[in-house]
Protein backbone atom coordinates (compact mmCIF):
# COMPACT_ATOMS: atom_id res chain seq x y z
CA UNK A 1 0.00 0.00 0.00
CA UNK A 2 2.91 2.03 0.70
CA UNK A 3 3.42 6.03 2.27
CA UNK A 4 0.05 8.17 1.89
CA UNK A 5 -0.02 11.78 2.76
CA UNK A 6 -3.01 14.05 3.91
CA UNK A 7 -4.16 17.88 2.57
CA UNK A 8 -6.90 19.46 4.68
CA UNK A 9 -7.38 22.78 2.78
CA UNK A 10 -10.85 24.93 3.91
CA UNK A 11 -11.40 26.14 0.43
CA UNK A 12 -11.14 22.98 -1.57
CA UNK A 13 -7.56 23.22 -2.28
CA UNK A 14 -6.05 21.92 -5.52
CA UNK A 15 -7.07 22.64 -8.80
CA UNK A 16 -7.17 19.85 -11.49
CA UNK A 17 -3.79 20.08 -13.48
CA UNK A 18 -1.32 20.65 -10.44
CA UNK A 19 0.73 17.43 -11.07
CA UNK A 20 -0.43 16.54 -7.83
CA UNK A 21 -1.78 12.88 -8.16
CA UNK A 22 -5.13 11.48 -6.49
CA UNK A 23 -5.67 8.77 -4.40
CA UNK A 24 -8.48 6.95 -2.40
CA UNK A 25 -7.83 8.27 1.34
CA UNK A 26 -6.33 5.06 3.29
CA UNK A 27 -6.46 5.37 6.78
CA UNK A 28 -5.14 2.81 8.62
CA UNK A 29 -3.17 4.68 11.79
CA UNK A 30 -2.23 7.89 12.99
CA UNK A 31 -0.11 11.04 11.76
CA UNK A 32 0.88 14.15 13.45
CA UNK A 33 -0.32 17.94 13.19
CA UNK A 34 2.09 19.95 11.61
CA UNK A 35 0.83 23.38 11.21
CA UNK A 36 -2.04 25.75 11.56
CA UNK A 37 -2.55 29.54 11.12
CA UNK A 38 -1.44 30.60 14.47
CA UNK A 39 -4.30 32.17 16.85
CA UNK A 40 -6.75 29.66 15.54
CA UNK A 41 -9.04 28.60 18.63
CA UNK A 42 -8.18 25.53 20.51
CA UNK A 43 -11.52 23.84 19.96
CA UNK A 44 -11.37 24.96 16.55
CA UNK A 45 -7.95 22.77 15.72
CA UNK A 46 -9.20 19.90 17.86
CA UNK A 47 -12.60 19.74 15.93
CA UNK A 48 -10.77 19.77 12.94
CA UNK A 49 -8.35 16.99 14.30
CA UNK A 50 -10.84 14.67 15.10
CA UNK A 51 -12.73 14.97 11.76
CA UNK A 52 -9.67 13.65 10.35
CA UNK A 53 -9.13 10.76 12.38
CA UNK A 54 -12.65 10.34 11.72
CA UNK A 55 -12.43 9.88 7.80
CA UNK A 56 -14.08 6.91 6.72
CA UNK A 57 -16.65 7.77 3.52
CA UNK A 58 -18.64 10.58 4.56
CA UNK A 59 -18.79 13.39 1.65
CA UNK A 60 -18.68 16.06 3.81
CA UNK A 61 -15.55 15.28 5.13
CA UNK A 62 -13.64 13.60 2.43
CA UNK A 63 -14.69 16.92 0.24
CA UNK A 64 -12.27 18.60 2.72
CA UNK A 65 -9.51 15.74 2.52
CA UNK A 66 -7.02 15.07 -0.72
CA UNK A 67 -5.32 11.81 -0.33
CA UNK A 68 -1.40 11.93 -2.31
CA UNK A 69 0.98 9.96 -3.04
CA UNK A 70 4.64 11.61 -3.23
CA UNK A 71 6.56 10.93 -6.43
CA UNK A 72 8.89 8.00 -7.08
CA UNK A 73 12.59 8.75 -5.76
CA UNK A 74 11.02 11.88 -3.30
CA UNK A 75 10.82 11.29 0.42
CA UNK A 76 7.69 12.69 2.21
CA UNK A 77 9.33 14.85 3.97
CA UNK A 78 10.60 16.41 0.88
CA UNK A 79 7.51 16.18 -0.93
CA UNK A 80 5.34 17.67 2.30
CA UNK A 81 7.98 20.55 2.43
CA UNK A 82 7.39 21.52 -1.49
CA UNK A 83 3.28 21.39 -1.30
CA UNK A 84 3.51 23.70 2.19
CA UNK A 85 5.55 25.94 0.22
CA UNK A 86 3.10 26.28 -3.03
CA UNK A 87 0.25 26.46 -0.53
CA UNK A 88 1.27 29.10 0.91
CA UNK A 89 3.11 30.94 -2.02
CA UNK A 90 -0.94 30.78 -3.77
CA UNK A 91 -2.42 32.38 -0.43
CA UNK A 92 -5.18 29.89 -1.12
CA UNK A 93 -5.38 28.50 2.01
CA UNK A 94 -6.90 29.88 5.16
CA UNK A 95 -5.72 26.36 7.08
CA UNK A 96 -3.81 23.87 6.54
CA UNK A 97 -2.98 20.12 8.19
CA UNK A 98 -0.08 17.86 6.48
CA UNK A 99 0.73 14.68 7.69
CA UNK A 100 1.60 11.03 6.21
CA UNK A 101 0.49 7.48 6.81
CA UNK A 102 2.97 5.22 6.27
CA UNK A 103 0.71 1.95 5.58
CA UNK A 104 0.88 -1.19 7.77
CA UNK A 105 0.40 -4.91 7.39
CA UNK A 106 -3.25 -5.51 6.21
CA UNK A 107 -3.72 -9.04 6.13
CA UNK A 108 -5.34 -10.84 9.24
CA UNK A 109 -4.71 -14.02 9.86
CA UNK A 110 -2.12 -16.55 11.22
CA UNK A 111 0.98 -18.76 10.10
CA UNK A 112 0.69 -22.92 10.90
CA UNK A 113 1.95 -23.50 13.81
CA UNK A 114 1.88 -20.22 15.15
CA UNK A 115 4.58 -17.94 14.27
CA UNK A 116 4.01 -14.42 15.85
CA UNK A 117 7.33 -13.17 15.60
CA UNK A 118 6.97 -13.62 11.65
CA UNK A 119 4.28 -10.50 11.69
CA UNK A 120 4.51 -7.13 13.01
CA UNK A 121 2.53 -4.12 11.96
CA UNK A 122 4.85 -3.36 9.11
CA UNK A 123 4.50 -7.16 7.86
CA UNK A 124 5.79 -10.08 7.05
CA UNK A 125 9.33 -10.94 9.06
CA UNK A 126 9.77 -14.66 7.45
CA UNK A 127 13.32 -15.69 7.75
CA UNK A 128 15.52 -16.86 4.42
CA UNK A 129 12.39 -15.81 2.28
CA UNK A 130 14.48 -17.47 -0.81
CA UNK A 131 14.65 -21.08 0.97
CA UNK A 132 10.76 -21.35 1.17
CA UNK A 133 7.79 -22.33 -0.65
CA UNK A 134 4.21 -20.78 1.28
CA UNK A 135 0.87 -23.03 1.15
CA UNK A 136 -1.69 -20.32 1.41
CA UNK A 137 -4.69 -22.31 2.90
CA UNK A 138 -8.35 -20.20 2.02
CA UNK A 139 -11.37 -20.99 4.64
CA UNK A 140 -14.33 -21.33 3.56
CA UNK A 141 -17.41 -18.91 4.13
CA UNK A 142 -20.64 -18.81 5.22
CA UNK A 143 -23.39 -16.96 3.80
CA UNK A 144 -23.21 -13.02 2.82
CA UNK A 145 -24.78 -11.34 5.57
CA UNK A 146 -22.85 -12.71 7.87
CA UNK A 147 -18.67 -12.96 8.49
CA UNK A 148 -17.08 -15.62 7.76
CA UNK A 149 -15.19 -17.71 11.10
CA UNK A 150 -12.01 -18.19 10.71
CA UNK A 151 -9.29 -19.60 13.29
CA UNK A 152 -6.41 -21.17 11.29
CA UNK A 153 -5.04 -23.15 14.38
CA UNK A 154 -8.32 -24.11 15.72
CA UNK A 155 -10.20 -27.42 14.91
CA UNK A 156 -13.23 -26.25 13.60
CA UNK A 157 -13.70 -27.97 9.92
CA UNK A 158 -13.87 -25.24 7.16
CA UNK A 159 -12.28 -22.72 9.36
CA UNK A 160 -9.50 -23.97 10.44
CA UNK A 161 -6.31 -25.35 8.87
CA UNK A 162 -6.89 -29.54 8.31
CA UNK A 163 -4.48 -31.91 9.43
CA UNK A 164 -3.19 -32.83 6.05
CA UNK A 165 -2.01 -28.91 5.56
CA UNK A 166 -0.45 -28.56 8.73
CA UNK A 167 1.76 -31.76 8.31
CA UNK A 168 3.29 -29.57 5.49
CA UNK A 169 5.02 -26.81 7.55
CA UNK A 170 8.28 -27.58 8.00
CA UNK A 171 8.56 -30.45 5.69
CA UNK A 172 11.08 -30.18 2.62
CA UNK A 173 9.48 -30.32 -0.97
CA UNK A 174 11.79 -29.48 -4.20
CA UNK A 175 14.74 -28.40 -1.64
CA UNK A 176 12.26 -25.41 -0.13
CA UNK A 177 11.11 -25.29 3.75
CA UNK A 178 7.32 -25.33 3.52
CA UNK A 179 5.29 -22.69 5.21
CA UNK A 180 1.88 -22.51 5.70
CA UNK A 181 0.04 -19.59 6.49
CA UNK A 182 -3.72 -18.86 6.72
CA UNK A 183 -5.22 -15.38 5.87
CA UNK A 184 -8.77 -14.51 7.33
CA UNK A 185 -11.15 -12.46 5.25
CA UNK A 186 -14.61 -13.00 4.40
CA UNK A 187 -16.93 -10.27 6.02
CA UNK A 188 -20.60 -9.79 5.53
CA UNK A 189 -21.43 -8.26 2.62
CA UNK A 190 -24.64 -5.17 2.31
CA UNK A 191 -26.49 -4.31 -0.72
CA UNK A 192 -24.66 -2.64 -3.45
CA UNK A 193 -21.25 -4.42 -2.90
CA UNK A 194 -19.37 -6.77 -4.50
CA UNK A 195 -20.07 -10.61 -3.63
CA UNK A 196 -18.37 -12.44 -0.47
CA UNK A 197 -16.65 -14.52 -3.16
CA UNK A 198 -15.12 -11.76 -5.18
CA UNK A 199 -13.91 -9.73 -2.19
CA UNK A 200 -11.97 -12.86 -1.32
CA UNK A 201 -10.32 -13.33 -4.38
CA UNK A 202 -9.73 -9.38 -4.01
CA UNK A 203 -8.32 -10.46 -0.65
CA UNK A 204 -5.90 -13.02 -2.00
CA UNK A 205 -4.08 -10.32 -3.58
CA UNK A 206 -3.35 -8.95 -0.70
CA UNK A 207 -2.02 -11.73 0.72
CA UNK A 208 0.20 -12.39 -2.33
CA UNK A 209 1.66 -8.34 -1.70
CA UNK A 210 2.07 -9.00 1.45
CA UNK A 211 4.35 -11.99 0.85
CA UNK A 212 6.35 -10.68 -2.14
CA UNK A 213 7.49 -7.82 0.90
CA UNK A 214 8.57 -10.32 2.56
CA UNK A 215 10.48 -11.61 0.02
CA UNK A 216 8.49 -14.52 -1.29
CA UNK A 217 8.64 -15.11 -4.85
CA UNK A 218 5.21 -15.62 -6.44
CA UNK A 219 6.55 -19.13 -8.21
CA UNK A 220 6.77 -20.36 -4.72
CA UNK A 221 3.56 -19.89 -3.56
CA UNK A 222 0.94 -22.35 -3.87
CA UNK A 223 -2.88 -21.60 -2.98
CA UNK A 224 -5.03 -24.37 -1.17
CA UNK A 225 -8.50 -23.76 -0.31
CA UNK A 226 -11.09 -25.92 1.21
CA UNK A 227 -14.95 -25.08 -0.10
CA UNK A 228 -15.46 -21.49 -1.04
CA UNK A 229 -11.85 -20.81 -0.76
CA UNK A 230 -10.57 -23.54 -3.31
CA UNK A 231 -13.18 -21.63 -5.45
CA UNK A 232 -12.16 -18.59 -4.91
CA UNK A 233 -8.10 -19.48 -5.73
CA UNK A 234 -9.32 -21.12 -8.93
CA UNK A 235 -11.24 -17.95 -9.50
CA UNK A 236 -8.09 -15.55 -8.42
CA UNK A 237 -5.93 -18.20 -11.33
CA UNK A 238 -8.70 -17.37 -14.21
CA UNK A 239 -8.24 -13.29 -13.15
CA UNK A 240 -4.27 -13.62 -12.55
CA UNK A 241 -2.94 -16.36 -14.54
CA UNK A 242 0.73 -17.11 -13.36
CA UNK A 243 0.05 -14.82 -10.52
CA UNK A 244 1.33 -18.46 -8.30
CA UNK A 245 3.00 -21.27 -8.61
CA UNK A 246 -0.32 -23.81 -8.43
CA UNK A 247 -3.64 -24.01 -6.85
CA UNK A 248 -5.14 -27.18 -4.30
CA UNK A 249 -8.57 -27.32 -4.18
CA UNK A 250 -10.41 -29.31 -1.37
CA UNK A 251 -14.32 -29.43 -2.62
CA UNK A 252 -15.00 -25.86 -4.31
CA UNK A 253 -18.33 -24.26 -3.35
CA UNK A 254 -19.70 -21.30 -4.30
CA UNK A 255 -23.80 -20.45 -3.86
CA UNK A 256 -24.42 -22.55 -1.30
CA UNK A 257 -26.13 -25.99 -0.93
CA UNK A 258 -27.40 -27.61 -4.28
CA UNK A 259 -30.67 -28.60 -3.37
CA UNK A 260 -31.22 -24.94 -1.31
CA UNK A 261 -29.70 -23.18 -3.63
CA UNK A 262 -32.49 -20.21 -5.16
CA UNK A 263 -32.38 -19.50 -8.68
CA UNK A 264 -30.28 -15.92 -8.69
CA UNK A 265 -27.49 -17.98 -6.81
CA UNK A 266 -27.77 -20.78 -9.14
CA UNK A 267 -27.38 -18.57 -12.28
CA UNK A 268 -24.66 -16.57 -10.38
CA UNK A 269 -22.83 -20.22 -9.91
CA UNK A 270 -22.95 -21.27 -13.54
CA UNK A 271 -21.68 -17.62 -14.28
CA UNK A 272 -18.54 -17.86 -12.10
CA UNK A 273 -18.12 -21.59 -13.33
CA UNK A 274 -18.27 -20.71 -17.06
CA UNK A 275 -15.57 -17.62 -15.96
CA UNK A 276 -13.16 -20.28 -14.26
CA UNK A 277 -13.97 -22.65 -17.34
CA UNK A 278 -12.91 -19.86 -19.72
CA UNK A 279 -9.12 -20.23 -18.46
CA UNK A 280 -6.79 -20.90 -20.98
CA UNK A 281 -4.52 -22.94 -18.42
CA UNK A 282 -4.88 -23.84 -14.77
CA UNK A 283 -2.23 -25.58 -12.65
CA UNK A 284 -4.31 -27.42 -9.70
CA UNK A 285 -5.64 -30.34 -8.15
CA UNK A 286 -9.33 -30.55 -7.33
CA UNK A 287 -10.49 -33.16 -4.97
CA UNK A 288 -14.24 -33.48 -5.42
CA UNK A 289 -15.97 -35.76 -3.29
CA UNK A 290 -18.95 -38.26 -4.19
CA UNK A 291 -22.12 -37.22 -2.38
CA UNK A 292 -21.08 -33.55 -1.46
CA UNK A 293 -24.03 -31.44 -0.92
CA UNK A 294 -22.49 -28.46 -3.01
CA UNK A 295 -21.26 -29.65 -5.56
CA UNK A 296 -20.67 -33.40 -6.92
CA UNK A 297 -18.24 -34.51 -8.87
CA UNK A 298 -20.14 -34.11 -11.97
CA UNK A 299 -20.92 -30.44 -11.01
CA UNK A 300 -17.07 -29.91 -10.64
CA UNK A 301 -16.56 -31.81 -14.28
CA UNK A 302 -15.93 -28.40 -16.35
CA UNK A 303 -12.50 -28.42 -14.62
CA UNK A 304 -10.96 -31.60 -15.70
CA UNK A 305 -11.56 -29.69 -19.28
CA UNK A 306 -9.06 -26.98 -18.30
CA UNK A 307 -5.54 -27.89 -19.33
CA UNK A 308 -2.87 -28.28 -16.41
CA UNK A 309 -6.03 -28.60 -13.81
CA UNK A 310 -6.73 -32.82 -12.59
CA UNK A 311 -10.07 -33.15 -10.88
CA UNK A 312 -9.88 -36.30 -8.40
CA UNK A 313 -13.26 -38.22 -8.08
CA UNK A 314 -13.55 -39.18 -4.40
CA UNK A 315 -15.59 -41.42 -2.60
CA UNK A 316 -17.51 -40.37 0.22
CA UNK A 317 -17.41 -43.49 2.33
CA UNK A 318 -13.96 -45.19 2.11
CA UNK A 319 -10.69 -43.66 0.44
CA UNK A 320 -7.90 -46.15 -0.56
CA UNK A 321 -9.74 -48.84 1.91
CA UNK A 322 -9.56 -46.53 4.77
CA UNK A 323 -13.32 -45.70 6.01
CA UNK A 324 -14.43 -42.03 6.44
CA UNK A 325 -16.17 -41.15 9.55
CA UNK A 326 -18.72 -38.78 8.72
CA UNK A 327 -21.22 -37.36 11.21
CA UNK A 328 -25.06 -38.09 11.15
CA UNK A 329 -26.52 -35.67 8.78
CA UNK A 330 -23.66 -34.67 7.69
CA UNK A 331 -21.82 -34.75 3.86
CA UNK A 332 -18.52 -35.34 2.03
CA UNK A 333 -18.11 -32.00 1.61
CA UNK A 334 -15.26 -31.69 4.93
CA UNK A 335 -14.04 -34.94 3.79
CA UNK A 336 -10.71 -33.41 3.76
CA UNK A 337 -10.82 -32.80 7.63
CA UNK A 338 -11.29 -36.50 8.11
CA UNK A 339 -9.27 -39.01 9.22
CA UNK A 340 -9.24 -40.79 6.44
CA UNK A 341 -8.41 -38.57 3.65
CA UNK A 342 -5.33 -36.91 5.60
CA UNK A 343 -3.85 -40.64 5.78
CA UNK A 344 -4.54 -41.72 2.51
CA UNK A 345 -3.69 -38.11 0.20
CA UNK A 346 -0.48 -36.77 2.13
CA UNK A 347 1.38 -38.23 -0.15
CA UNK A 348 -0.29 -36.85 -3.13
CA UNK A 349 0.03 -33.75 -1.98
CA UNK A 350 3.52 -33.42 -1.71
CA UNK A 351 3.71 -35.57 -5.08
CA UNK A 352 1.89 -32.42 -6.49
CA UNK A 353 3.78 -29.65 -4.61
CA UNK A 354 7.15 -31.52 -5.58
CA UNK A 355 6.12 -31.60 -9.01
CA UNK A 356 5.16 -27.84 -9.42
CA UNK A 357 8.16 -26.52 -7.16
CA UNK A 358 9.92 -28.32 -9.95
CA UNK A 359 13.56 -29.03 -8.01
CA UNK A 360 12.70 -32.57 -6.87
CA UNK A 361 10.34 -35.00 -7.40
CA UNK A 362 8.27 -36.80 -4.35
CA UNK A 363 6.57 -39.82 -5.76
CA UNK A 364 3.00 -40.64 -4.37
CA UNK A 365 1.69 -44.25 -3.81
CA UNK A 366 -0.83 -45.24 -7.27
CA UNK A 367 -2.73 -46.81 -4.96
CA UNK A 368 -4.09 -43.26 -2.75
CA UNK A 369 -6.66 -42.96 -5.80
CA UNK A 370 -9.70 -44.19 -6.45
CA UNK A 371 -11.09 -42.41 -9.34
CA UNK A 372 -9.43 -39.64 -11.54
CA UNK A 373 -11.24 -37.72 -14.06
CA UNK A 374 -9.31 -37.46 -17.54
CA UNK A 375 -11.37 -38.54 -20.26
CA UNK A 376 -9.24 -39.89 -23.31
CA UNK A 377 -6.24 -40.34 -21.07
CA UNK A 378 -4.39 -44.01 -21.92
CA UNK A 379 -3.70 -46.56 -19.19
CA UNK A 380 -0.14 -45.22 -19.04
CA UNK A 381 -0.93 -41.26 -18.88
CA UNK A 382 -3.48 -42.15 -16.39
CA UNK A 383 -0.91 -43.95 -13.98
CA UNK A 384 1.75 -40.90 -14.73
CA UNK A 385 -0.93 -38.69 -13.51
CA UNK A 386 -1.38 -40.62 -10.35
CA UNK A 387 2.45 -39.73 -9.30
CA UNK A 388 1.95 -36.23 -10.89
CA UNK A 389 -1.53 -35.53 -10.66
CA UNK A 390 -1.17 -32.36 -13.00
CA UNK A 391 0.34 -33.85 -15.89
CA UNK A 392 -2.68 -35.78 -16.89
CA UNK A 393 -3.92 -32.99 -18.30
CA UNK A 394 -1.35 -30.75 -19.27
Amino acid sequence: MGTRCIVLVTDGALNPGENIAQFNLVHDGFFMVNGALPGLPHAVRRHLQLLLLRVGGKSSVTKRVTAVMPPNGVSSNVWMHRTLRHLVKTSRVVLLIVGCLHAKANVPGEFVPKKNHWQNPRGFSIPNPKAKAVVVFLHGSVIEKLDDTCDPNGEVPGFSVPEVIRHLAGAEVAGLELVVFAPCDGRATHLGEPLKIDQRVTAIEQTLEELGRAGVDPSRIVLVGQSAGGWAALLHEKRHPGSVNSVIAFAPAFAGKKRWRPDIWQRRHEEQAAEIASAERIPALVFAFENDAYNTPDDLSFLSRIKGTTLLRMPDKAIAGVACEIPFFASSHGQAYRKCFSDTQAEVLLGFLGQHLQRQTVTAPVASHDLIDNPGNTTAQIALSLIYPSAANE
